[in-house]
């Protein structure tokens, strides 16, 4: 099995206006990601994704050219079941065959931020053509599952201490959820004001849906 070639493609999605919300990365106008696709020469199609950013509204036009550009001719040829040779040569670059020849990583100038976004995305994509030449799921190659069911809970919540509660409730009504989990944080000024929100969502939601909060980092 050898690699045909590689294309990634930047997707674009604008939020209309009505449904912006501003947080601690900004307003957030559009979800962008990058779609990388790999095909084999021998039919067996994977696809990943990557972003430049946590919040997804950044101009992803560098992280695919990346992918485009410099990524795929090293990958174009290759069998892309060695995910973790591969990794390691696109990590280390145009010097991977020192990396591959002594058992440590050489990476070129610039292997953090979206240099490793972007290897993420083509990483995914080459486990996603392993799991279906083996037809096994990816899950099942990283190690199998936990239990045959697990909690799920819906995330948003960044509504004012007067719009939380419909906000989360809205989550529940509409998704079955038995837990919510909401931002707090530096969007609020002063941890006060984070609490006035957590206790109006607590009041809406009741003793019985759980309810979590992500301050980002920020607290």
């Amino acid at each position: 099995m050898k690699i045909k070639s590689v294309e990634a493609h930047w997707v674009h999605i604008p939020i209309s206006p009505e449904r912006q919300h501003t947080s601690d990365f900004g307003r957030t106008l559009s979800f962008d990601g990058t779609i990388v696709k790999v095909e084999t020469e021998c039919g067996v199609t994977g696809w990943g994704e990557a972003k430049s950013q946590v919040g997804g509204m950044a101009q992803n036009q560098a992280l695919t050219t990346l992918i485009n550009e410099e990524f795929g001719p090293l990958l174009k040829g290759e069998d892309p079941r060695d995910i973790t040779r591969l990794w390691e040569t696109l990590y280390s670059g145009s010097r991977g065959h020192y990396a591959l020849r002594e058992g440590r990583v050489f990476p070129v100038l610039g292997r953090r931020g979206i240099t490793v976004s972007a290897i993420s995305g083509v990483d995914c994509a080459l486990w996603d053509i392993l799991g279906k030449s083996l037809g096994v799921p990816v899950w099942r190659l990283i190690g199998g599952r936990r239990s045959e069911k697990m909690p799920a809970y819906a995330s948003g919540g960044w509504a004012g201490a007067d719009k939380i509660g419909d906000e989360l409730m809205g989550y529940v009504k509409r998704g079955g959820f038995g837990a919510v989990k909401m931002r707090v944080g530096i969007i609020d000024g002063e941890p006060r004001h984070s609490a006035a929100r957590v206790k109006a969502a607590r009041e809406a939601l009741g003793p019985d849906i759980g309810l979590m909060c992500d301050a980002h980092g920020t607290l």
